[in-house]
C-alpha cells in the first residue's frame, strides 16, 4: 500500500492542481478504497490540499503568473464572509442550498464550454466585482462546508475571467481552511503520519509540476476541458452528499 499511495497522490493531485484546486475530494475516497481508515484518509487529504496548492502558488509567484491585484481582494473577502455563511447554515436546509449550488456549477460548465471565439475570458475584473466574488464564495463555502477554491473558481469563470488567470487565484484560497481542519484532526488524534508523508511529498512535487504544465504547455482550450471535468466532479460529489 505504501508504494501505491505516492503514485495515486501524485496523479490525482496533479490533475486537480492543473485547475489550482486541492485534490481531497477525489483523494480521500481513493485512500479509503486502498484500506486507509476514513479519519486518517480525510486528514491526509486535507494536508495534501495544503501542500499541493501552496506548491502551485509558489510556482505561480516565482514565474510571474500570480496576480495579487486579482487574488487578494477575492481571498480576503472570502475569508471574512465564510463565518457568516457558517452561521446562516444553521437556519437554512443544506439540501436546498446544495442542489442550488449544483445547478450553479452546471450553468458555469455550460458557459465555460462555449466556443473560444465567443467566450475568450477577461484579463481583468474590477475590484468591487472581485470583492463581491470573494464575499459570495466565502459565504457559500461557510454555508456548504466546502473549500473556497471550489466556489471561487466557478464564480471567476462566470464573470468571464480568463481560465489561465482564474487558476492562479484559487490555490491561495485553499490552504487556510484545509490547514485549520487538519490541525483539528491533529488535536483529535485522527492522523496517520506515515500516510501523510507518503501522500504529501509526491503531491507537493506534482503541484509545482502542474503549475508549469498548465501555463507553459497546455492550450486554453485544454485548460477549459479540464476545468469542466473537475467542476462536474464537484457537482456529482454534491449530488451524492445531499441525496
Amino acid at each position: 500500500m505504501n508504494i501505491v499511495i505516492p503514485v495515486v497522490s501524485f496523479t490525482v493531485s496533479f490533475v486537480f492542481a492543473l485547475c489550482g484546486l486541492g485534490s481531497a475530494i477525489a483523494l480521500i475516497p481513493i485512500l479509503v478504497i486502498l484500506g486507509v481508515p476514513f479519519t486518517y484518509a480525510r486528514s491526509a487529504g486535507l494536508f495534501v490540499n495544503v501542500v499541493t496548492t501552496l506548491s502551485v502558488t509558489f510556482y505561480n509567484i516565482q514565474s510571474g503568473f500570480f496576480k495579487p491585484k486579482i487574488a487578494l481582494p477575492v481571498i480576503i473577502s472570502s475569508i471574512a464572509f465564510a463565518p457568516i455563511g457558517a452561521f446562516v447554515s444553521i437556519s437554512i436546509p443544506s439540501k436546498i442550498v446544495g442542489f442550488a449550488f449544483v445547478s450553479f456549477l452546471i450553468f458555469v460548465v455550460i458557459t465555460t464550454t462555449l466556443p473560444i471565439g465567443r467566450f475568450k475570458g477577461k484579463e481583468k475584473i474590477s475590484i468591487p466585482i472581485l470583492i463581491f466574488i470573494g464575499a459570495l464564495s466565502g459565504f457559500l463555502s461557510g454555508l456548504l462546508g466546502v473549500g473556497g477554491g471550489g466556489v471561487i473558481l466557478p464564480l471567476l469563470l462566470l464573470f468571464g475571467m480568463n481560465p489561465k488567470i482564474a487558476i492562479t487565484v484559487t490555490p491561495l484560497s485553499v490552504p487556510f481552511s484545509s490547514l485549520t481542519s487538519f490541525i483539528t484532526y491533529v488535536h483529535l488524534g485522527g492522523v496517520d503520519w506515515e500516510v501523510i508523508v507518503f501522500a504529501s511529498i509526491p503531491a507537493m512535487i506534482s503541484g509545482y509540476l502542474a503549475g508549469y504544465v498548465a501555463h507553459r504547455k497546455l492550450k486554453l482550450a485544454t485548460v477549459r476541458k479540464i476545468l469542466v471535468t473537475i467542476l462536474l466532479l464537484i457537482a456529482v460529489r454534491f449530488i451524492l452528499k445531499f441525496l
